[in-house]
């Protein structure tokens, strides 16, 4: 499990050149898809999302060509190979991916959208923006917006790059899709419920929710390619991991802007995750 916590918190960009590792080096790090012992539970998870909420998971019209140079990449890495189709691409990536294409304005728009484990968005809201009106209701955003050009030239016409991104959940489902109709979404007040319940700190109760992104250029076909890859893990269970997390975390969290909080839903429960960050 990545753990990209920086302080103090900034909704940065976060980017990374994807090299090729080196001969003593796992592959997976530098890697543009992962695919690992979970790629069963994460077909059943996106096929179920896909038979019932296939409206809300793959927006927009695929590209033939696009979709083809993605099972290629895939095969090369991994050794797999699939259909060049969005129901074989959707299910067998343990990725989500979005489509952008080149307009005459010299910005990219998402012309298709797979997305089975959204991150509390909709994929539909998305369809046909630029990568600035994308992040538009991101709190806190100036960084993302003042190199939104660079990014998208950078990423998705000149190499393959890499960035993380991290959240605090109190659900630990991989799809958590607003309009989700699969199951009830879980909220804080559910995670607060639960801590009374059975005794324990609201820290066990949190999920750590990481989204590994990377870009795949395709500047021959006038696109790019845009994965994600999301992982869960109990959050106490990946404060265990190395020394020193917990306090990595409580100062990450402790400078949040109002607004970061607010936008990512932590304002009822911010001041009790320090609190309880802070006896770790």
């Amino acid at each position: 499990m990545p753990w990209p916590v920086l302080s103090p918190f900034r909704m940065r960009p976060g980017l990374a050149r994807l090299h090729a590792p080196a001969p003593d080096q796992p592959a997976a790090p530098h890697a543009l898809f992962l695919r690992d012992a979970l790629a069963p539970v994460y077909r059943a998870h996106k096929t179920q999302v896909l038979a019932h909420e296939a409206a809300f998971t793959q927006v927009g019209t695929p590209h033939g060509p696009t979709l083809q140079a993605i099972a290629q990449a895939y095969a090369r890495e991994t050794g797999v190979e699939l259909a060049p189709d969005p129901a074989a691409l959707a299910t067998a990536l343990q990725e989500d991916f979005v489509v952008l294409h080149d307009h005459p304005d010299g910005d990219m728009r998402t012309e298709f959208l797979s997305v089975s484990f959204a991150s509390n968005w909709n994929p539909q809201d998305k369809l046909g923006l630029t990568f600035a009106a994308i992040h538009q209701p991101v709190a806190d955003n100036a960084l993302l917006q003042s190199g939104a050009r660079g990014i998208i030239d950078m990423a998705f016409r000149q190499a393959s790059m890499l960035r993380h991104v991290w959240l605090l959940s109190p659900s630990d489902d991989l799809s958590q899709h607003p309009n989700t109709r699969l199951q009830r979404r879980a909220t804080w007040d559910d995670a607060l419920a639960r801590a009374e319940q059975q005794g324990t700190t609201l820290l066990a109760q949190t999920t750590f929710r990481v989204e590994r992104q990377t870009t795949l250029p395709l500047p021959e076909l006038q696109r790019g390619a845009f994965f994600i890859r999301v992982m869960v893990c109990p959050l106490l269970a990946v404060l265990q991991q190395a020394a020193g997390r917990s306090a990595e975390l409580h100062e990450a969290v402790a400078s949040m802007s109002s607004a970061v909080v607010e936008y990512r839903g932590m304002t009822p429960v911010r001041d009790r995750l320090l609190a309880e960050l802070s006896t770790l």
